[in-house]
């Protein structure tokens, strides 16, 4: 009897959808921040509070990522999209951190 592997049937793997939608989240909060940020400099600490959420969606990306090397069973687009879910995740506090405290530094 030979084993035979299948192809992945998810067309988007579901890092990816948690990756975006934490993405999304963080960013909504980026942008309430970088609105107050000029009245209120400490709200930057709001960005720094939900990280960890951010840490979490890493954890996510990554799991996926290697359970589906082990499994040997995705086309390079499906791993590639893996890629861009853990890419958002690491970018996320960086950008908006970043955004933030230009804006607080502006006259």
């Amino acid at each position: 009897m030979h084993a035979t592997v299948t192809p992945s049937t998810r067309r988007i793997p579901i890092s990816l959808w948690v990756s975006a939608a934490l993405f999304l989240l963080y960013s909504v909060l980026g942008v309430a921040v970088c609105v107050d940020v000029r009245n209120n400099a400490i709200s930057i600490f709001a960005l720094l509070t939900v990280s960890p959420l951010m840490f979490v969606g890493m954890v996510v990306s990554v799991i996926d990522i290697v359970r589906t090397r082990k499994r040997g069973d995705a086309d390079q687009a499906y791993i590639r999209l893996q890629w861009i879910g853990l890419a958002l995740m690491v970018a996320a506090m960086p950008l908006w951190m970043a955004i933030a405290l230009a804006i607080s530094a502006l006259p």
